[in-house]
């Protein structure tokens, strides 16, 4: 049997609402939501005492109703409403478990029992997740963590640093929210303790990466011009081998490693320009370079879906071992040309020299132990930066 709508609901519907009647009133509330969980108590607008408060929007007036219960909600008799509160008090069930858990000190973990994406997106338009040192500042950091979860990830497979950040976050702010314990006073006296700290620290940890960048660039120098001596000597006192290089390749050396000494210390400021690069590239904003990656993809390899392919299995070999294979199950002629026309090779010496030589290696049947060596430094000084830097 359904209960009489009392008045104070209804005067308040009619008063919020376009049309005059109970009837078609009703059909212009579209959307609830849910406002508080029964952290605190309240009354809903009919006048009765509610534990979970809802806020109903009305899509022709642009007016909201609230606190209200879920009985009042199911007053208006329409499917919508009644599915989007069915979805909130699944929402609700989420956060009475886990608070539960908060006030039994029992074990939270991040998985699909405990939470959901729709929980973590209520937490975080509560505010939940708040900007410190441990996420750069940057809540969002944090909230995207959790998220990876519920996209692929588990909990127990978590890397150690991600896992013990999120039990920080867990620890620090969620179950504090949970139990009603969280102190925002407190909290922002701390953040701004922490900003300095953190800004102090910045200071101390660039100037110590500072001498360590020139110290490596002064021993990559004097490295070069030990190893750039006559081809023969380089390569069997340096690097240990025991061939003697042949014309081609000696010819290959010059043109990888420079033929003089300006153009050995000029390939020695290279690691200069990669570090420049990178400072570069990290002052863009995220969203416009991940746009711009895809559209360059999608440019180039417009007409060839096979070498897109390609460089997708590349990339996906590296993020996943760290390690650039030289195959052609990886590699092409079309793949090393993408390269250098997206400069991959521009620091290099001569870079088309560079995309050459990669070319006539990728086809030869057999390497010697020279030619290996130089496409090892290739791959590392050239085109793991730039995988490092895709963001797609």
């Amino acid at each position: 049997m359904t209960l009489p709508v009392r008045k104070s609901l209804h005067d308040a519907v009619l008063q919020a609402s376009k049309a005059d009647t109970w009837e078609q009133a009703t059909k212009e509330w579209s959307e609830v939501s849910l406002i508080f969980n029964g952290i605190g108590r309240s009354n809903c607008i009919c006048g009765n005492a509610i534990k979970y408060g809802y806020e109903l929007f009305n899509g022709v007036t642009g007016q909201r109703l609230f606190p209200i219960g879920s009985d009042c909600v199911r007053h208006f008799k329409k499917l919508n409403l009644d599915q989007q509160l069915e979805e909130e008090e699944k929402l609700l069930r989420k956060i009475e478990s886990l608070t539960r858990k908060a006030q039994k000190k029992e074990i939270i973990k991040v998985n699909k029992t405990d939470f959901d994406e729709r929980l973590l997106d209520w937490l975080w338009k509560k505010g939940v997740f708040k900007a410190n040192r441990g996420n750069q500042f940057t809540p969002e950091r944090d909230y995207e963590l959790f998220l990876e979860i519920f996209r692929g990830g588990s909990w127990s497979k978590a890397e150690p640093k991600k896992k013990s950040r999120m039990e920080e976050v867990l620890e620090k702010y969620i179950k504090p929210f949970l139990l009603g314990k969280s102190d925002d006073n407190l909290y922002l006296v701390k953040l701004g303790k922490e900003k300095i700290d953190y800004e102090q620290d910045l200071r101390i940890r660039a100037e110590k990466e500072r001498k360590k960048r020139d110290k490596i660039a002064k021993q990559y120098a004097d490295n070069l011009v030990l190893a750039m001596g006559p081809a023969e000597r380089a390569y069997q006192d340096y690097f240990g081998f025991t061939e003697a290089l042949t014309k081609e390749e000696r010819n290959w050396e010059k043109i990888l490693f420079g033929k003089n000494r300006t153009e050995r210390a000029l390939k020695s400021k290279q690691y200069q320009n990669e570090l420049a690069k990178d400072q570069k590239i990290a002052n863009q904003d995220p969203i416009e370079r991940k746009q711009k990656q895809i559209w360059l993809l999608n440019s180039y390899f417009n007409n060839i879906p096979n070498e897109k392919a390609r460089f997708s299995r590349l990339l996906l070999e590296y993020r996943k071992t760290g390690h650039i294979p030289f195959s052609q199950k990886f590699l092409s002629e079309q793949v090393i040309d993408f390269f250098y026309k997206m400069k991959a090779f521009e620091f290099e010496i001569t870079p088309e020299k560079v995309r050459d030589f990669l070319k006539e290696c990728l086809e030869a049947e057999h390497l010697s132990s020279a030619q290996t060596v130089w496409i090892e430094g290739i791959l590392t000084n050239c085109l793991k930066p730039f995988l490092e830097r895709l963001v797609i």
